[in-house]
């Protein structure tokens, strides 16, 4: 018996040596607490870890742990007591030489031999653990943000902050289309941009454009949208909304945008066109069709405007479109062709000269310039037209020459815009213009007051070709009396709306006259046009008008018609061309 006693002792002191091994191989530390006496042991492994002097068996548990921990550590273990329950926490200590490690504590409550209640526990460091996981928490939280910067980017403009465009379609489409679904869209854009980055350049432009984001986020609210979808434009989408609400934003824009924007030291009032829709159920889904056609017809409108879309709206943008692509067709078939209305002498109305007039031979019949040069004007067609006109007006000249028709001079319009282009000389030269044959009308003659030096260059080589310069509407308040001097044309109009009532009145008479005073100090010739009645070509001819044009002497008419009226005239007189 005793010899089978010492061999289970010995069995026992090796189970705890291998005890001790394995606890000191795992950096476990052994503790045990007595609740009656309130005394706490810590074995040798537990003290290393605590950094308690070897010797001390009872310690005070809580003088170790951080301050920040000490109440929260302190309730978990009070809670343990009280339940008589297991027991677990993690806290942080701090050691004698002032380093912090993180540990977990895990207990039992059980009775001992004695029949006291204690709780037996064991603790280990977790640092490495708790670093670790800190660690993949940061790169976690790293990650996280650098997914929500990315789809932030690839949601929002980079320069406005806006939503873009992605991200607006994405919204958009999202929007419900059932029955009662109804929503608002806005489309804008800025008035006039393209003038504020030629004089304010790219980073003025990017100022304007961040000052007008500013004020879309200011008044959008709840779950309406606000976006940059391109360039300078901008659009509001407002679910469940009525374009009431669209119009109340707007107005809040507007209101935002009339305080001047200080740029470049200068300051800028920005105004913009709106296209308004809004739609229900399913119709929802063209809502942004519908807001860019709105958009259109307010900028053709006059800009600085808001535009309701309307069914009635896209019907005639519909025929717009049809009758666009129509006239380019005509151009490519040469349907469009000069009619001349004849000019004539004030003494004796004699034929001197002849204006070419656009006019669109359409297989549907002869259509008028107020049907076609409006649309050709806004959809850049007028150049092309203007060449169509001159080309077939020279053709005419030559084919009149070779016939033996005596050809007055021609006068053929000329748009702002194409004299201010750098190509418009070595286009005119290849088509070999014969000299003292030609006249060109100026339109648009407001931008006269301020000659760029491309238009003064372009002027004077026209000149060299020997073609003439003529202004429209004198008096009319286009044509200033700086250009004029600036010019030096050779011909100017008289507006038809002031010879039209100069029979019934003496002001109007008097104006007329004082015009032709002008005129003659700066040695030009004066047309009138709007010639009506015979009536009116007297009184004119009494003023001092040189030349007249009108209704009285004759409607615009093809060329066969012309060749008819040259040759009825026995003969041809011509104002003297000016030596250049």
């Amino acid at each position: 018996m005793q010899s089978k006693l010492a061999w289970t002792n010995n069995e026992l002191e090796d189970l705890l040596r291998q005890l001790d091994v394995a606890l000191e191989a795992s950096g476990i530390g052994i503790w045990q607490h007595n609740l009656r006496r309130n005394q706490t042991r810590w074995d040798e492994q537990l003290q290393r870890l605590y950094g308690v002097k070897k010797g001390e068996h009872d310690v005070v548990w809580l003088e170790s742990v951080h301050p920040e921990d000490c109440a929260e550590a302190s309730a978990i273990f009070e809670e343990a007591i009280a339940n008589k329950s297991d027991y677990a926490s993690q806290f942080r200590i701090i050691r004698p030489g002032g380093e912090v490690r993180h540990v977990r504590s895990r207990a039992k409550y059980f009775i001992d031999g004695k029949g006291e209640e204690c709780f037996i526990g064991a603790e280990w460091d977790v640092s490495e653990d708790v670093q670790r996981n800190e660690q993949l928490a940061g790169e976690r939280e790293a990650v996280e943000k650098s997914r929500g910067e990315a789809k932030y980017a690839a949601e929002h403009d980079h320069l406005t902050g806006l939503k873009n465009r992605r991200a607006f379609d994405e919204a958009f489409a999202r929007l419900a289309t059932g029955v009662d679904d109804v929503a608002a869209l806005c489309h804008i854009d800025i008035d006039r941009f393209k003038e504020i980055n030629d004089r304010f350049g790219h980073a003025g432009g990017d100022a304007i454009l961040q000052h007008v984001a500013s004020a879309l986020s200011r008044v959008v609210a709840g779950d309406e949208i606000a976006a940059r979808l391109g360039g300078d434009e901008f659009a509001i989408l407002a679910p469940q909304c009525h374009s009431e609400r669209v119009g109340v934003l707007i107005d809040k824009v507007r209101q935002e945008l009339s305080i001047p924007f200080n740029l470049g030291g200068e300051a800028v009032t920005v105004e913009f066109s709106a296209g308004i829709a809004h739609a229900h159920g399913a119709q929802i889904t063209a809502l942004l069709a519908s807001s860019d056609i709105a958009l259109y017809e307010a900028k053709n409108n006059g800009r600085s405007r808001d535009q309701l879309f309307t069914p009635t709206l896209a019907e005639r943008l519909n025929q717009e479109k049809q009758l666009l692509q129509d006239l380019r067709n005509a151009l490519r078939l040469g349907e469009i062709v000069p009619f001349y209305q004849v000019q004539v002498e004030a003494r004796g109305f004699s034929i001197c000269g002849l204006e070419a007039l656009a006019r669109w031979q359409s297989p549907k019949g002869l259509r008028a310039p107020g049907d076609f040069l409006p649309v050709a004007a806004a959809h850049g067609l007028m150049e092309p037209i203007d060449d169509a006109i001159l080309r077939r007006v020279l053709f005419d000249i030559k084919r009149w020459a070779m016939a033996d028709i005596a050809v007055p001079r021609v006068s053929v319009n000329l748009s702002a815009a194409r004299l201010a282009d750098p190509r418009l000389l070595d286009k005119l030269r290849s088509l070999a213009i014969p000299a003292g044959r030609l006249s060109f009308e100026l339109i648009e003659t407001i931008f006269l007051d301020t000659l760029s030096n491309q238009i003064k260059d372009n002027i004077r080589q026209i000149r060299e070709l020997g073609i003439e310069i003529e202004i429209d509407d004198l008096g009319s308040g286009h044509a200033s009396l700086i250009g004029l001097v600036e010019l030096r044309p050779d011909r100017v109009k008289i507006d038809r709306h002031l010879v039209s009532p100069v029979l019934g009145s003496e002001t109007q008479r008097r104006l007329i006259s004082s015009l032709i005073d002008i005129a003659r100090t700066l040695d030009m010739i004066v047309v009138a046009e709007g010639v009506e009645t015979m009536e009116h070509a007297t009184v004119l001819a009494e003023l001092g008008v040189d030349v007249l044009q009108g209704f009285a002497f004759g409607r615009p008419e093809p060329a066969v018609a012309v060749i008819r009226r040259l040759l009825d005239q026995h003969q041809v007189h011509t104002l003297p061309v000016r030596q250049i």
